[in-house]
C-alpha cells in the first residue's frame, strides 16, 4: 500500500483515503451487481485492506455479505490479474490447457504477501512456510476454463459470521471459483493448507476442523471434506475438498466436542465389528457348551475335544481389552495434538499387548500339543502337559511385558505415544522390537508346527479304510483349524508392516489385518459345530457297540439252559461268534477313534456291560 497513514487505503487510482471511505467505496462497487472483472477485484481487494486498518464501519451501506464477497470473485472472468497486499492475494487467470505449466492455485505468507502456485511449482509452493495456501487437482482442472482464488490473511468479516454454533475462526480464509469449458461436471478436489493465526489461538484445549462456510445455513459446515490433520514439520493442518466455496480452518472446544474431531475411519469401525462378531461368536459357544453339559452329561466335552477353542479363547480375551483401550482412547483423549498417554490409556495398552503376546504363546503350546498327539501318538501326550505349557505361555508373557512397561517407565526412551482417538500404542521405532520380533519368531513356531502337525493328520485320515462319518468330520475339523491358523497368521504377518510401508499400501494391509484377524469367532462356531457332531457321532457308536454285545450274552445265557451238550456246542460257536464280535469291535473303534483314550474306554465299558450280564445269567441259572 502507498499510503503512509495506517488509517488510509488506497483507491484504484492510487488516491489516499480514510478506511471508512474506502470501504464505503468499495463495497458500492461489489453490491452494485454491474462492475466490470478489473472493478470488481479491486474492490475485493481494497474492501479487505478498509475492514482491517481498525476504522472499520458497520454500518449497512458499508458492509458486504459473505454471499456477495464469493458472487464478485465467480465474476471475476476473462482476464488474468493479480493482486497481492500485506491484507490479501487475489488472482484470476484464464487457463491454457495447451500450455507446458497452467495455474493451478495460491499461496500466502504473512509478511511476505502472496503468489500464485503453477503446477510445475506446487512442491516448492506447498513445503514453505505459508500461512494459507489451496491447490485444485490437475485432473480436476481439465474442464476449466478459468480459476480465480482470494486468500484473506484476517478474515474479519467471517470472525462472527457462525451464530449457530460454538466453531470459531483459527485461520485465514480461502476463497476459490472456476468456470467451466462444458456443462459437463468434473469431481473438483482442493487441498487445503492453514497455519493457526496467532490472534484466533484458542487459549482451551479445542479440536480443529475443516470447514465451509454455509451461506444458506450460515454456518461453519464440514460436509465433503476430510479431516483436518497436522503436519509437524510445518506446523500446518492439511485436508481437502470436494467443491468451492470459502473454507477456513474452525476449531471448537474440546469440553463441547460432542462428536466433532472424533470421526472413526471405516477401518477403525470395521475393525470393532469384526472384533465384536467374534466375541459374540465365543460367547455363543460357551453358553451352548454349558447348556448341553447340564441338560445331557452323556455329551459333555473333554478338554483335549476343545483344543482348538481354547487357542480361540486367548484371541476373544485380547479383542474384549483391545476394545475396551480402543474407546477409552477415542472417549478421553485431551486434544488431538496430545501425543503422551494418558494413564488409564496406559495400562489398558500394556494389558493389551500382554494377552497379544499370550494369545501367540498359547496358539503355539496349542500347536506343539497336537504335534505330540497326532505326530508321536505313544505315548498319548497328557493333559497335565498342556497345563505346564500354559503355565510357561503366562510366565514368558509377563516377563516380556515387564520388560516393556520397565522402558516405558523410563520417559527417555519414549517407547510409547497416543495416537488421538485411536490407541495409545508402541511408537514407530520401539514397534520393530516389541512387535515385529516377537510376532516373526511365534508366526515361525507355527508355520513349522502346522506344517507336521497338518501332513500327520491329513495323511491319516486320508489313508483311512473305513468310511465313517467321524472320519470325514475329522476333516472338516482339520480344514478349518487349518484356515484358521493361516487366517490368523496372515493377519499378524501383514500387521507388523502397515507401519511402515506406503499410506496406500499400508490401507490394503490394514484391511488384510482387520478382516483375517476378525474371522476368529466365525471359526470357533464351526469348529465347535463339527466338534458337537463328530462327538454325538462317536456315543451313538458307543452305545450301538454296547447293545450288540448285551444281545449276544443274552443269546449265550439261552442256550446254556437248553441242554449241556447243546450248551457246549453253542457255547463254542459263541466264543468264536464272540470273538469275532470284539475283533470286529476292535477294528471298529480303531478306525473310528483317533484317541487311545477313547478305545480303551470303549472297551471297558463292552467288557463291564459282558461281565454285568454274565453275573447276572449266573444268578438266574
Amino acid at each position: 500500500d502507498v499510503c503512509r497513514n495506517s488509517s488510509q487505503v488506497a483507491l484504484p487510482n492510487g488516491t489516499c483515503v480514510s478506511s471508512g471511505g474506502g470501504q464505503e467505496y468499495s463495497a458500492g462497487i461489489l453490491k452494485s451487481g454491474n462492475a466490470s472483472s478489473v472493478d470488481l477485484a479491486n474492490s475485493l481487494s481494497l474492501y479487505v485492506a478498509s475492514i482491517n486498518s481498525g476504522n472499520a464501519s458497520s454500518g449497512g451501506n458499508s458492509t458486504v455479505p459473505i454471499s456477495v464477497i464469493e458472487q464478485s470473485l465467480s465474476k471475476v472472468d476473462n482476464i488474468s490479474i493479480t493482486l497481492s497486499s500485506d491484507s490479501s492475494f487475489l488472482i484470476a487467470q484464464p487457463l491454457n490447457h495447451s500450455s507446458n505449466d497452467i495455474l493451478s492455485g495460491a499461496r500466502f505468507q504473512r509478511g511476505l504477501n502472496g503468489s500464485a502456485v503453477m503446477i510445475s511449482t506446487e512442491n516448492s509452493s506447498l513445503n514453505s512456510n505459508a500461512t494459507a495456501a489451496a491447490v485444485i487437482s490437475e485432473q480436476s482442472l481439465v474442464n476449466v476454463k478459468s480459476l480465480q482464488m482470494f486468500i484473506i490473511d484476517k478474515p474479519t468479516m467471517y470472525e462472527n459470521a457462525d451464530n449457530k454454533t460454538n466453531k470459531s475462526l483459527a485461520s485465514s480464509v480461502v476463497i476459490g471459483s472456476v468456470q467451466l469449458l462444458t456443462s459437463a461436471s468434473v469431481p473438483l478436489n482442493i487441498s487445503l493448507y492453514f497455519k493457526i493465526s496467532p490472534e484466533y489461538q484458542p487459549n482451551v484445549s479445542a479440536t480443529y476442523l475443516c470447514s465451509f462456510y454455509d451461506i444458506s445455513n450460515s454456518c461453519w459446515n464440514e460436509t465433503g471434506c476430510t479431516d483436518a490433520l497436522f503436519n509437524r514439520a510445518l506446523s500446518r493442518y492439511e485436508c481437502s475438498c470436494n467443491h468451492l466455496t470459502s473454507f477456513a480452518l474452525i476449531w471448537l472446544p474440546q469440553s463441547q466436542l460432542g462428536s466433532y474431531g472424533r470421526t472413526m475411519r471405516v477401518a477403525d469401525i470395521a475393525s470393532l465389528v469384526f472384533q465384536s462378531v467374534s466375541i459374540v461368536c465365543f460367547l455363543i459357544v460357551i453358553i451352548h457348551s454349558v447348556t448341553v453339559r447340564a441338560t445331557n452329561p452323556l455329551l459333555k466335552f473333554q478338554v483335549n475335544y476343545l483344543l482348538p477353542l481354547i487357542s480361540s479363547a486367548s484371541t476373544t480375551i485380547l479383542f474384549i481389552f483391545f476394545i475396551a483401550l480402543g474407546m477409552t482412547v477415542y472417549t478421553q483423549t485431551p486434544s488431538e495434538n496430545e501425543t503422551k498417554c494418558f494413564l488409564s490409556s496406559s495400562v489398558l495398552m500394556f494389558f493389551v499387548y500382554f494377552f497379544l503376546i499370550f494369545m501367540f504363546c498359547t496358539k503355539t503350546s496349542i500347536g506343539y500339543f497336537n504335534y505330540l498327539r497326532f505326530v508321536y501318538l505313544f505315548p498319548e501326550p497328557k493333559l497335565c502337559q498342556l497345563y505346564r505349557l500354559l503355565t510357561i505361555s503366562f510366565l514368558v508373557s509377563i516377563t516380556w511385558v515387564s520388560f516393556a512397561a520397565g522402558f516405558n517407565a523410563n520417559s527417555s526412551f519414549s517407547i510409547t505415544q497416543l495416537y488421538p482417538y485411536q490407541l495409545c500404542w508402541f511408537t514407530r521405532d520401539a514397534l520393530y522390537y516389541f512387535m515385529t520380533i516377537p510376532v516373526c519368531i511365534f508366526l515361525l513356531l507355527n508355520l513349522f508346527t502346522i506344517i507336521f502337525v497338518s501332513k500327520h493328520i491329513i495323511a491319516h485320515a486320508r489313508n483311512a479304510t473305513s468310511r465313517h462319518q467321524s472320519y470325514e468330520r475329522m476333516k472338516q475339523c482339520v480344514i478349518i483349524l487349518l484356515s484358521s491358523c493361516v487366517t490368523q497368521g496372515i493377519g499378524w504377518l501383514f500387521g507388523p508392516f502397515i507401519s511402515f510401508v506406503s499410506p496406500t499400501g499400508g490401507d490394503v494391509l490394514e484391511w488384510f489385518f482387520i478382516i483375517f484377524n476378525g474371522l476368529e469367532g466365525v471359526w470357533s462356531i464351526i469348529l465347535y459345530i463339527i466338534i458337537r457332531s463328530q462327538r454325538m457321532e462317536e456315543q451313538k457308536r458307543v452305545t450301538a457297540v454296547v447293545e450288540l454285545t448285551k444281545t449276544s450274552s443274552i443269546g449265550v445265557s439261552k442256550g446254556e439252559k437248553s441242554s449241556s451238550k447243546n450248551g457246549r456246542r453253542k457255547n463254542n460257536a459263541e466264543r468264536e461268534n464272540s470273538g469275532i464280535v470284539e475283533r470286529y469291535i476292535g477294528q471298529e473303534s480303531v478306525r473310528g477313534f483317533d484317541s487311545i483314550n477313547e478305545i480303551v474306554r470303549i472297551h471297558r465299558s463292552i467288557d463291564g456291560s459282558f461281565h454285568n450280564d454274565q453275573l447276572r445269567d449266573g444268578n438266574t441259572i
